[in-house]
């Protein structure tokens, strides 16, 4: 599933970097936002064939970004380390990984999300 385009808001500078660098060797183009104004404007600008979302950046819940989403049907999944009861009752069908995980279970549902758009 190399060569798509990922979306990764992620407030954690660590954490973003990290999975970035694994997931640009996996063969993924990936945009990095740590605030959701700057995913929002990465949304409008760029294709983006997957989004992996932290629910919460820098105090902002990361949900106008899933409605932009939505609307322009780009499918996305959680990371958080707060839980299914942490995400709003609206996108508790959206998929999650929660904090800790490893970058072979976020792949695994990159490829899940992708093959089912």
């Amino acid at each position: 599933m190399g060569g798509k385009t990922l979306l990764l808001a992620e407030d954690e500078m660590y954490v973003a970097m990290t999975l970035s660098d694994l997931l640009s060797e996996a063969g993924y183009r990936v945009f990095t936002a740590a605030r959701l104004g700057d995913a929002l404007g990465l949304a409008e600008r760029e294709h983006i064939d997957c989004a992996i979302l932290d629910i919460n950046l820098h105090g902002e819940q990361v949900y106008p970004l899933c409605e932009r989403l939505k609307q322009s049907g780009v499918p996305f999944f959680f990371t958080s380390a707060y839980g299914a009861e942490g995400i709003a009752e609206r996108y508790r069908d959206v998929a999650m990984v929660p904090k800790p995980y490893t970058c072979e279970e976020v792949v695994a549902v990159i490829a899940r999300q992708l093959s089912a758009s």
